[in-house]
């Protein structure tokens, strides 16, 4: 029997990218809707994909009750919110749930994005009862829902969530580059400017969270994680918080995950180069002994565990 349903909206990371050269992985920054057998709804995050699903969740003609995880405050985690027309309509409820900044708090975010200089609705004209909860790392339940939370390493910050229900364990990670300087031996060496950056990331993660990070992820059903870059990419872009698909790759087999999916793809990156990175991630899994299903995230795509 499954127990969680796992749907993508929006698997794109940084800007929108439609066109022809994107159409078959989606150009729609990250929305994922997960809904628990006989529990809650949850929204991850509310990228520009969360429109098509707001569409969808008006069409079941019934009252709308959903908690929104906010991974963080980057523009394509948010920037579709202001189009989710089911907050628009009365007796729809919403919770929404993410860290407050270091001087604001998260409903003022949220406001202020919806401020006349950059939106001509106010957020006071969306009707349905909308709720905010702050969290920062920690753990907590939601109707049954075990939800724990950790900061990952991007710039400012985001959230890293761990969903476990009636015993199924759903991890979702989008925006999050390895916290120790990672390279692979068969990249050329990095230049001395990214020689500097790897000193100054070395001294501000003294600690070393990738253990950490190993077993939040640790024997999941399903790990949803950013794999941006190629190696060599990653290697011009250390600190731009995003991570290369063989890190991706090397967590989820330390990380003894069940199953993979690489999110938020590069805008750079048409659907022949994200097929290439499935590939070369399929071939990573099988060449480490740990050939679990691996996917590149696709709009539409439904996973149930």
């Amino acid at each position: 029997m499954k127990y969680i349903k796992v749907k993508f909206w929006g698997v794109r990371g940084s800007i929108p990218t439609p066109g022809p050269s994107t159409i078959r992985y989606g150009g729609n920054t990250p929305c994922i809707e997960v809904q628990f057998q006989d529990g809650p709804l949850f929204i991850l995050d509310a990228g520009t994909g969360i429109r098509e699903l707001g569409k969808q969740l008006l069409k079941r003609n019934q009252p709308v009750n959903a908690y929104i995880f906010l991974s963080h405050y980057h523009w394509d985690h948010i920037q579709g919110l202001p189009f989710f027309r089911p907050a628009y309509q009365a007796g729809n409820r919403f919770t929404i749930i993410g860290s407050d900044d270091t001087n604001v708090n998260l409903n003022e975010i949220i406001s202020f994005q919806m401020n006349p200089t950059y939106f001509p609705v106010a957020i006071e004209d969306m009707m349905a009862d909308i709720q905010f909860r702050s969290i920062g790392e920690e753990t907590f339940e939601i109707e049954g829902v075990r939800v724990q939370s950790m900061y990952l390493n991007h710039p400012g910050y985001a959230l890293g969530f761990r969903f476990t229900y009636q015993g199924r364990h759903l991890v979702y990670i989008s925006d999050n580059e390895p916290f120790r300087p990672f390279r692979n031996p068969e990249t050329p060496d990095v230049k001395q400017v990214q020689k500097k950056k790897l000193e100054e990331i070395f001294d501000n993660f003294v600690e070393n969270k990738d253990e950490t990070l190993i077993r939040f992820c640790e024997h999941a059903d399903l790990l949803i994680h950013d794999s941006q870059f190629l190696p060599e990419e990653y290697q011009e872009k250390i600190t731009w918080g995003h991570s290369p698909f063989d890190y991706t790759v090397d967590l989820a087999v330390k990380s003894m995950v069940k199953q993979l999916i690489l999110f938020h793809h590069d805008p750079l990156h048409d659907d022949r180069m994200i097929d290439r990175i499935q590939a070369l991630s399929q071939q990573r899994l099988k060449e480490s002994g740990y050939a679990i299903p691996c996917w590149a995230a696709q709009e539409g795509m439904i996973i149930e565990i």
